[in-house]
């Protein structure tokens, strides 16, 4: 397939454009004026996802196009989203774990999303109605990138062991960046219209992950004391979720390769 990828030069979306060209797609970026340039052997699309008339042209005629920018804010993620469903291309966009609730959801579960990012819930709503595609990450880690060292791990080594926000226990999904990639191959060779598909490769107790960095130890932060330093995000570690995948595994064939973060994180 011609396939646009937005956010091909940040941690998720160049390693889906690396995927999708190993897979045998020809693989355009969308570049904003004075952006990175993408890794070597991708095409450039004009584009810019605050100027909602660029990204309508750049993804007119594309065989699929994949979001996997970073987020913006509620007006100007749901502007981009109409603004490329408008081009008629078929969208595979990208959300996260964090537009479901607490405990134990599914594909099927109704959106609940965490006030800090309330509105993808309607993004996701515009995408599906359009016939288009919704895949919900879980926290990404692996090959030096995400959140696990550019937040947890920098405050395990501030604070000489390994931190968690809150009460111990709480739970996340997890996948490694590799895994999360080949599910967006799995998604435009077998996904269907106006399906969701969860990247999820198991779920960890974020005490746990904060034990592995910590060489074993960890401590709480207060979450009063987290919400001072980091604002509403301190309180999106404290949401128990258990996610589960198995639909997504079974439509799409997708078998995670990394399946102990906590292991990796050891090594």
């Amino acid at each position: 397939m011609n396939v646009l990828v937005i956010g091909a030069t940040g941690y998720i979306g160049s390693a889906v454009a690396a995927a999708l060209t190993r897979a045998g797609h020809d693989v355009a970026a969308l570049r904003r004026p004075g952006g990175s340039a993408p890794a070597e052997g991708l095409g450039t699309v004009a584009g810019d996802l605050t100027d909602p008339a660029s990204l309508t042209l750049a993804a007119k005629g594309f065989d699929r196009v994949v979001h996997a920018g970073p987020p913006l804010g509620e007006r100007a993620d749901l502007a981009a989203v109409d603004a490329l469903l408008a081009a008629g291309s078929p969208l595979l966009h990208t959300t996260g774990a964090a537009v479901l609730g607490g405990g134990a959801v599914d594909e099927e579960s109704a959106p609940d999303p965490h006030p800090l990012v309330s509105w993808r819930a309607e993004a996701e709503r515009r995408v599906l109605a359009a016939g288009g595609q919704v895949v919900r990450p879980g926290l990404v880690y692996g090959d030096g990138g995400g959140l696990v060292p550019g937040l947890l791990a920098a405050k395990a080594a501030e604070r000489g062991a390994g931190v968690y926000i809150g009460e111990p226990g709480v739970r996340w999904p997890v996948v490694h960046v590799r895994d999360l990639a080949e599910l967006y191959v799995a998604v435009l060779a077998r996904g269907v219209p106006g399906a969701v598909w969860h990247g999820v490769s198991e779920t960890v107790r974020l005490d746990a992950i904060a034990a592995a960095l910590g060489g074993g130890r960890a401590v709480s932060w207060p979450l009063d004391e987290a919400r001072a330093e980091l604002g509403p995000l301190a309180d999106l570690f404290t949401r128990d979720q258990d996610v589960s995948s198995g639909r997504t595994r079974r439509a799409l064939g997708w078998s995670p390769a990394h399946t102990s973060m906590i292991e990796e994180l050891r090594r």
